[in-house]
């Protein structure tokens, strides 16, 4: 959908708008997208905060039956994440009010696309506060980590990474975190051994050629995170199911979503790998090195990641000792063995981030034998919280900010983050 057909969309059908869901889309950007479009919201809806709270502008969150009595002059938009969406609009239709507008991160990408597509300065303008990088940066981390964005001065981990985010934007980054360039770059940096084969790379899921695939390997999208399906059994798997969730993938431009800049231009393509758990039957463990201006200053490992507490995400310094502290996700509680290859692996991994700020450089070890698997620029989208808090003002010393790169493409930022 256009910004456009957004606002045509919803037009002055109603005299009045709710936002239904007063936490962190509503208050956030779904508030300044709606009104961006010229919509003035007059109320909140939410089934957890209290009525009579101020959200934002003086707009506060109103008793759900004054929605339920005045449903027919009332232009409902739903502002929570995708996991909340059905709950509330059966909740919804049980008391009559079915022309519901769904604002979800969906929406906000094409919407920002299609602003950055026109060129239009005066829309530019006019969506500022979700369009221009900093201001929309400046909101979400308040939300997510607590305290106020300093860009101008930053001094945290968290802080700096986000100010990266804006200045530090070098080309080479796309190539880096694009999951079937970045393999080039890595094997110009630290050989061919060290890649995981790619098995075939498409423009769409139609393309892909299952009938050459092996009966086991693993799908990724080649310009974002987290769209992975790992294929043990070729005739056994949803390939409907699949399918939905990598068209889905191939739609969405991942850069908006956190301002991850490097991942803007990526080629939206999907790749297939080689199976590497049919090597092991255990979990197959990736470690994740922290490199601060070329040095590997900690690693963490992601465990556990399918029981039923949930993902356990461990720090350890360069010679595998626990660091006293936990970002966002809980350690764990086990024992988690020292890699055998941990000394190649900081090897390579600073071969890797030679000349880089800052980036994250993932390995495997599978059977003694060590596979690279990405590079990332700024895990938890730099806003995840630490525990205790001073680790994010320590690791934010460990990243010397470049002094090569100006501050007058703030000017720029003002009208267009193209």
């Amino acid at each position: 959908m256009t910004y456009l057909e957004f606002e045509n969309l919803w037009g002055s059908r109603k005299s009045e708008i709710c936002l239904f869901g007063a936490g962190r889309i509503g208050r956030t950007w779904g508030y300044d997208l709606v009104t961006a479009s010229g919509a003035k919201v007059n109320f909140f809806c939410d089934n957890k905060i209290t009525s009579g709270t101020k959200i934002r502008d003086g707009v506060e969150v109103c008793d759900m039956q004054y929605l339920y009595r005045n449903k027919e002059k009332v232009q409902v938009f739903l502002t929570v994440s995708q996991q909340y969406q059905k709950n509330i609009i059966s909740q919804l239709k049980e008391h009559g009010i079915s022309d519901v507008i769904i604002v979800d991160y969906n929406l906000l990408i094409e919407i920002l696309d299609s602003i950055d597509v026109s060129g239009k300065e005066e829309v530019k303008h006019r969506y500022y506060a979700i369009y221009n990088d900093i201001e929309y940066l400046k909101k979400r981390f308040m939300w997510r980590t607590g305290y106020r964005l300093n860009i101008d001065n930053p001094v945290t981990f968290n802080e700096k990474l986000q100010w990266l985010k804006i200045y530090d934007r070098n080309p080479q980054y796309t190539q880096m975190v694009d999951k079937y360039e970045a393999k080039k770059y890595a094997a110009g940096k630290i050989g061919i051994e060290y890649i995981i084969p790619t098995l075939g790379v498409w423009g769409s899921f139609g393309e892909i050629a299952f009938d050459k695939l092996p009966d086991q390997f693993v799908l990724k999208c080649t310009h974002d995170s987290g769209s992975v399906a790992i294929i043990d059994r070729k005739n056994g798997f949803d390939i409907e199911q699949t399918k939905k969730e990598f068209d889905a993938a191939l739609k969405t431009n991942y850069f908006w979503i956190e301002r991850e800049w490097p991942y803007k231009n990526v080629p939206r393509k999907i790749i297939a790998e080689k199976y590497l758990g049919s090597l092991s039957k255990e979990e197959i463990k990736d470690y994740k090195f922290l490199c601060f201006n070329g040095r590997v200053k900690m690693i963490f490992t992601c465990t556990e990641r399918h029981a039923k507490e949930g993902l356990k995400v461990t720090f350890f310094d360069s010679e595998w000792r626990r660091m006293p502290f936990e970002r966002h996700y809980p350690s764990s509680k086990k024992e988690i063995v020292k890699p055998e290859n941990l000394k190649l692996m900081i090897d390579l991994a600073e071969r890797m981030s030679e000349g880089i700020p800052f980036v994250r450089v993932d390995f495997y070890e599978i059977e003694n034998k060590v596979y690279f698997g990405e590079m990332t620029f700024f895990p938890g989208g730099g806003m995840e919280e630490f525990e205790p808090w001073e680790w994010d003002k320590i690791l934010g010393d460990w990243i010397v900010l470049p002094k090569g790169l100006k501050h007058d493409n703030r000017d720029k930022q003002e009208v267009s983050d193209a």
